[in-house]
């Protein structure tokens, strides 16, 4: 199924979901949290197809352009690491844990600089290299 015709049915889908999940919060907030999960989890296995169509038109142009893998790389690490974070900041932040979904955060945050360090180094050796010192 095409990106443009999945949308409608999923913005409907987490419309109806999130009508329903005002009320079963209401009486059962860990059942409300369970169905959250699962709505995200499918959808997330069902964009699976989609984020290799993405990274497989990114690593083309790439190529295309003739951009090292040095540097792209390191960017589409960070694009995943930012999404898994997301995830999980936003499931613990459904299950009311404030704490829990602060720490994801600043652990993705530090991956991402983890993930970073060697694409700063190569910018830094060149820059120095050009500045000759």
């Amino acid at each position: 199924m095409s990106a443009l015709l999945w949308l409608p049915l999923v913005v409907g889908l987490g419309i109806v979901l999130t009508v329903f999940q005002a009320h079963l919060r209401e009486e059962q907030p860990a059942w409300a949290v369970l169905v959250a999960f699962s709505f995200v989890a499918v959808l997330f296995l069902g964009l699976i197809p989609q984020f290799s169509n993405l990274f497989g038109a990114i690593t083309a142009l790439a190529r295309e352009a003739q951009v090292s893998s040095l540097y792209l790389n390191p960017v589409l690490k960070t694009i995943g690491v930012a999404y898994v974070t997301s995830f999980g900041v936003q499931i613990s932040r459904e299950a009311g844990e404030e704490v829990i979904s602060g720490m994801i955060e600043l652990s993705g945050k530090v991956v991402i600089l983890l993930i970073a360090l060697p694409l700063l180094q190569a910018i830094l050796a060149t820059l120095f290299g050009i500045l000759g010192f």
